[in-house]
């Protein structure tokens, strides 16, 4: 139990020392988080791989690329990524990788600066997984999401084209 003086201290801050000790406070959850995160990431990235194996092993087209996050724009997924302009942009340590089926894909994206996961399926609205902020959520649990949705991506592309 804080004393008065503890309580008065704290009081009389001012709103630029309280957000100082939120940003930090923010900046330690992250960091925290983000071994968790990178974990998943690569659970995920595995999931993708597999799911590569097992489709090439039928004969079909498929491929597993690799891309980086712009600095500045966290929310593009995998198609605006490659869309977007290639002039000399700064890039961030984001990391990302999508698989394709046809005209079908599915993406994964690392933001270290917030630890935060996102999931692209196709051109719909990501789901991400936020590390920092969800300190529950497990590496496992986000192989388990990229696993169904690559299964349900297999089955769209089964049921357009059958093979």
């Amino acid at each position: 139990m804080a004393n008065w003086r503890e309580e008065l201290t704290e009081a009389v801050k001012t709103k630029a020392e309280r957000d100082a000790e939120e940003a930090a406070r923010a900046k330690q959850r992250v960091q925290e988080a983000l071994g968790t995160a990178e974990a998943a990431f690569e659970l995920a990235l595995e999931a993708l791989r597999y799911a590569h194996d097992r489709i090439a092993e039928k004969g079909q087209a498929v491929r597993v690329e690799a891309f980086s996050q712009e600095k500045g724009s966290p929310e593009k997924g995998p198609a605006e990524q490659e869309s977007a302009e290639k002039g000399p942009t700064e890039k961030a340590p984001g990391k990302g990788s999508k698989l394709v089926l046809g005209v079908l894909s599915l993406g994964i994206q690392l933001d270290p600066e917030t630890a935060i996961l996102r999931v692209h399926v196709a051109e719909a609205k990501p789901r991400e997984f936020d590390f920092a902020r969800d300190r529950h959520i497990a590496a496992t649990d986000v192989e388990e999401y990229v696993g169904r949705r690559v299964l349900e991506l297999v089955k769209v592309a089964q049921k357009a084209a059958p093979w």
